[in-house]
């Protein structure tokens, strides 16, 4: 239950980060700089998604179920 908080508090820090970047920049002039920033988030938040689900998730569902490999 802790690592979902901390996922989910890591998540939430990102779109903070997100937004009060977005906020200095000026987004009419530098429509290109938002695409990147708006891409990196993406891409932060799916990388901590994915590392607390092979390190959680399938453990848990490993246990529970015995699979081949």
């Amino acid at each position: 239950m802790n690592q979902l908080l901390l996922l989910i508090a890591q998540l939430l820090f990102i779109s903070i980060m997100q937004t009060v970047i977005e906020a200095f920049l000026d987004t009419e002039k530098r429509e290109q700089q938002k695409k990147i920033l708006n891409i990196a988030c993406i891409l932060g938040s799916l990388y901590f998604l994915l590392q607390f689900v092979f390190t959680y998730v399938i453990k848990e569902i490993n246990t529970l179920v015995k699979l081949p490999f």
